[in-house]
C-alpha cells in the first residue's frame, strides 16, 4: 500500500507536479510487473480543483471543498489513467468515506472489490469521497484512510510519501532518523504542523504509522518527490524512515476500535486520569473528566484527550446525557445520581485503546 499526500503533487505555483506523478506511476508499474500488486491512496483531488479554479488557499466551507473535489477528482484520475495506460495498466477508482468501514458488510464489500481489482491486474487508486463526506467523517489528508485501506487489503508493508525525507531528529542533530523501533512521546514531539494544500501534518502521519505498526505492519515515511523512491524502498535501500512492527501487536478488538469506528464525542481528562489510563492501564472514572464535546449513546466510541491532544479511544459506558449530569461532581454525588453499579466506570480499561503508546 502506498499513500501520497497533496503537498507532493502540487508545486509552489499551485500546479500539479507531472514529473512526480510520472515517477510514481513508473515505480508502481515496475513493482506490478514484478508480481507485487500496489494499492495507491492518493490525495490531491481538492488541490487539483483549487488549481483548476485558480484558488490559492484551501477554503473552510465544506460545500465549497466538496465542489472543488468533484472538479479536481476528474482531472486527477484522467492524468493517472493516461500515465498508467502508457505502462499497459488499467486503474480502478475507489472513493470511500469513513462509514464504508464502520459496518462489517461494507468493509467486506470494500475488501472484495479491492481483491478483484488486483486479480484483474488493475491498480486501485483510492481517495476520500470528499463530494459526499461531512465534517464528522473526514479522514485528514488521507493518512487515516491509508490505515483503513491497509487493513482491508491485509497489506503488511506500507509506504507514506510526503515532502519530508523522513522523520528528522528535531530534538537533536536535525538529521534523518533511519529506523524507529517504537513510536513514543519523544517521537511524537517531533511532529510538525500541516501545509496549505493538505489537511494532515507530521502528527497525523505519525498517528497513522503508529496504528499501522501496532497492527504488525512495517511502514516507511519517505520523500515522494524522489525519482525511483518506491523501487529503492522495495530493494531494501536506506530511504526515508523505516518504522518496525510493534512486538506488542494490538488485539483485533483494539484494531477495530482504532481503525474502523469513528468517535462520537470527546472527553478531556485531567492529569491524574491521563496518567492512570496511560501508565497504569486503569479504567476511567468520572472524577477525572474535565469537559465534554460531541454527543453519543451508551456503548459508543469516544476520544480521550489530555491538554487538547487525543491519546486514546474507548467505548463509553455512559451516554452524553448521563455524563452531563455528573460532570464535576464527587464520587458520592455520582453514586447518588446513577446508582452504585452504573457509577463505577466511565470506560472500563478493557475498552480503552491507546493511540500513540503514551
Amino acid at each position: 500500500m502506498v499513500k501520497i499526500g497533496s503537498a507532493c503533487l502540487i508545486d509552489q505555483d499551485g500546479q500539479l507536479k507531472l514529473s512526480v506523478l510520472k515517477n510514481l506511476v513508473a515505480d508502481i508499474s515496475e513493482l506490478t510487473a514484478l508480481g507485487q500488486p500496489v494499492c495507491l491512496v492518493s490525495s490531491g483531488a481538492v488541490a487539483a480543483g483549487m488549481v483548476a479554479l485558480d484558488q490559492p488557499k484551501r477554503p473552510k466551507k465544506l460545500k465549497i471543498i466538496q465542489a472543488l473535489a468533484a472538479i479536481g477528482q476528474v482531472r486527477l484520475m484522467q492524468i493517472y489513467h493516461e500515465l498508467f495506460k502508457k505502462n499497459g495498466l488499467l486503474i480502478g477508482q475507489v472513493l470511500l468515506s469513513h462509514e464504508d468501514f464502520a459496518h462489517r458488510e461494507s468493509f467486506l464489500n470494500t475488501r472484495a472489490t479491492m481483491g478483484h481489482l488486483f486479480e484483474l491486474g488493475a491498480v486501485p487508486i483510492v481517495n476520500e469521497n470528499d463530494t459526499v463526506s461531512t465534517e464528522e467523517i473526514q479522514f485528514g489528508d488521507n493518512d487515516r484512510l491509508a490505515v483503513l485501506i491497509s487493513n482491508a487489503i491485509e497489506s503488511d508493508f506500507c509506504v507514506i510519501l510526503s515532502t519530508t525525507p523522513g522523520l528528522l531528529d528535531l530534538d537533536g542533530s536535525g538529521e534523518l532518523i533511519k529506523e524507529v523501533k517504537k513510536i513514543d512521546e519523544r517521537i511524537f514531539s517531533m511532529a510538525k504542523s500541516g501545509n496549505q494544500m493538505g489537511r494532515g501534518g507530521m502528527g497525523s502521519k505519525l498517528i497513522a504509522i503508529d496504528t499501522l505498526t501496532k497492527g504488525g505492519k512495517t511502514a516507511v515515511l519517505a520523500d515522494g518527490r524522489l525519482k525511483g523512491v518506491l523501487k529503492s524502498i522495495h530493494q531494501g535501500e536506506e530511504v526515508g524512515t523505516r518504522f518496525l512492527p510493534n512486538p506488542n501487536k494490538m488485539s483485533s478488538r483494539e484494531q477495530w476500535m482504532l481503525q474502523h469506528l469513528r468517535p462520537h464525542g470527546r472527553l478531556e481528562l485531567d492529569e491524574g486520569a491521563y496518567k492512570a489510563v496511560t501508565q497504569k492501564h486503569a479504567s476511567l472514572l468520572s472524577v477525572g473528566v474535565l469537559k465534554l464535546s460531541g454527543r453519543w449513546k451508551t456503548g459508543q466510541l469516544v476520544s480521550l484527550t489530555y491538554q487538547e491532544r487525543e491519546f486514546a479511544r474507548g467505548m463509553c459506558r455512559l451516554s452524553f446525557e448521563q455524563m452531563t449530569t455528573i460532570l464535576g461532581k464527587s464520587r458520592e454525588q455520582v453514586e447518588a445520581i446513577l446508582g452504585l453499579e452504573a457509577s463505577k466506570y466511565v470506560i472500563h480499561r478493557n475498552d480503552i485503546s491507546l493511540l500513540d503508546g503514551s
